[in-house]
């Protein structure tokens, strides 16, 4: 029988190991000062919630997420410590309430809303400890309890996508659905001044879903994507792993074999991009880049040492950019992933099945912010209920 995420807590809280590393040099600036705020009793978790979109806005490597966080396009999941502790019925509770918020981004991302769905682990004891084997189950732990799945193996995937629609109209005037492909990446706070630090993040364990070519229709508000806007999103994925040896300062990453863990690799010869003359990326291959982790593995192993830069990793030397811009190299992932693949009412009311009737999907086109503000609470009270007083 699996332990329950409040049991891993508890368990890493009084017999966790202390991370060395963070006991002899403290957090970057931008997390300490994110934990000012996420950790005061004081805040509510609305201003907590603001605190952390801020600090997605300036500091994480990846330009979508960036944009997203500002334009509060970014739908986020705080969950603290303290009432994954309190809740009833443990992990039935935790699904249910993170199922609550997964259908309610959804519902926000039909309309173009929210493109990008974020959960946040709040716990303090968490970020103490080293990035062994307890942090990686209870990220896994986490995990499964997003995308409902028994158990996810070590450095794979799933084959099984996470979905999010789009409502659009065509270029024919008439009403679509899209759906599009995301794939959940894992974050720590420990990653903070370690080989993966472009993979930190404040608080304790984030998981992100985003949505590319959600994203890119989204902010474009066209029909059918055309090339410009293809490229215009390779341009903006080359700058995120550029971004992340950026991210990283130099008395870091001097002092790392493996960092940045991701980056790009010079054009070869012959190769064309599609890149315009003048862009900054156009010396750098359009293919494909190079990475000491997986960016499509669910949980990546090499992040869970104590070591802040191993002597030795594995180098994943073919991590594609393709699929974003050539719809002939695999016309599945760039229909998923970019350019959407019509999708129909009975998929979108099996994705959002929970949620209450004055929000259904297929009731209009009015979602407006009063609505918006009645989901809220009712997420709110959904969560009130779950927790023992």
């Amino acid at each position: 029988m699996k332990a329950h995420l409040a049991e891993m807590l508890l368990e890493v809280k009084l017999r966790g190991v202390n991370d060395r590393f963070h006991l002899r040099h403290s957090f970057s600036a931008d997390i300490e000062a994110t934990h000012g705020i996420l950790f005061n009793p004081k805040y509510s978790k609305r201003t907590k919630i603001s605190g952390y979109r801020k600090w997605l806005e300036t500091n994480q490597p990846c330009v979508f997420g960036r944009v997203a966080a500002k334009n509060k396009n970014v739908f986020i999941c705080l969950l603290e410590e303290h009432e994954i502790l309190r809740m009833r019925r443990g992990d039935e509770d935790l699904r249910d309430t993170i199922q609550d918020y997964r259908q309610i981004w959804k519902r926000h991302a039909l309309e173009g809303l929210s493109s990008s769905f974020l959960i946040l682990l709040v716990s303090r004891s968490l970020i103490s400890k080293e990035p062994n084997d307890l942090l990686k189950e209870i990220c896994r732990r986490l995990l499964e309890l997003y995308i409902e799945i028994d158990k996810i193996q070590d450095d794979t995937y799933r084959t099984q996508r996470e979905y999010v629609f789009l409502r659009r109209v065509g270029e024919d005037g008439q009403s679509k659905i899209l759906k599009f492909s995301t794939l959940p990446n894992i974050f720590c706070a420990q990653g903070d001044s370690r080989w993966w630090h472009d993979h930190r993040t404040p608080g304790g364990i984030m998981i992100t879903s985003n949505a590319l070519g959600h994203f890119v229709y989204s902010r474009a508000g066209v029909a059918t994507l055309q090339d410009r806007e293809k490229i215009g999103a390779l341009e903006n994925a080359m700058r995120t792993i550029n971004n992340a040896y950026r991210q990283t300062s130099k008395r870091i990453s001097s002092k790392m074999k493996h960092c940045p863990a991701t980056f790009l690799v010079p054009i070869r010869d012959g190769e064309i991009s599609p890149l315009k003359e003048t862009s900054d990326f156009r010396k750098f291959s359009p293919d494909h880049y190079e990475g000491y982790f997986h960016t499509d593995h669910l949980i990546p192993s090499v992040f869970f040492t104590k070591d802040r830069d191993p002597k030795q990793l594995k180098l994943y030397d073919n991590l594609t950019f393709r699929y974003i811009y050539d719809p002939n190299a695999d016309p599945q992932e760039h229909g998923e992933l970019m350019t959407g693949i019509e999708a129909n009412w009975y998929d979108v009311k099996r994705n959002m099945d929970r949620l209450p009737d004055f929000a259904d999907p297929e009731k209009g086109l009015n979602f407006s912010p009063a609505i918006r503000g009645r989901l809220a609470k009712w997420l709110e009270q959904r969560l009130k209920d779950r927790l023992e007083s």
